[in-house]
Order: C-alpha cells, then structure tokens, then sequence
C-alpha cells in the first residue's frame, strides 16, 4: 500500500467517529438505492395501471417515496459536506 492510503487507514483506527459516519454514510447509500428502485418499480406499476383508485394510491406512495428520498440526499450531502470540513 502507498503512503497516503496508510496514513488513511491509521486515521480511520485512531477516530472511531469518522469510522461511524462513513458506516452510516455506506448505510445510507445502500438505503437510498433501495429507495430509488423502488420508487422506478411503483412508476412502472403507475403506467399500467387503469383503476383510477389503484392509480391515485400509487401516486400518493411515489409521493411518498420521492419525497422521503430527497430527504435522505440531502442529509447524505451534509454528512459528505462535513466529512471534507
């Protein structure tokens, strides 16, 4: 291993914190794909979809999803933001 990444691998040893939020941040991410595979699933189950019931509990549920996914972006962002701080 180069210098650099050795150096980074004793940092992560040293701080536990940063350890912990990089685990959070690698959790988040994986989280944030499930997400988003499911919110491209319940769009294709939208498009075929005729029962205007059916169709409009569908939305509300990609609403949903969306919205909830956008707030995990974003706190993803910040936790990245303050990793480089």
């Amino acid at each position: 291993m180069k210098l650099g990444k050795l150096t980074r691998k004793l940092e992560d040893f040293l701080d536990a914190d940063a350890r912990e939020r990089k685990e959070h941040r690698d959790e988040m991410k994986v989280l944030l794909r499930k997400m988003k595979d499911k919110e491209k699933s319940l769009l294709a189950k939208a498009l075929v979809e005729f029962d205007e019931k059916k169709l409009d509990a569908l939305r509300k549920q990609i609403d949903m999803v969306h919205a909830q996914r956008k707030k995990g972006i974003n706190a993803l962002k910040e936790l990245t933001k303050k990793r480089k701080q």
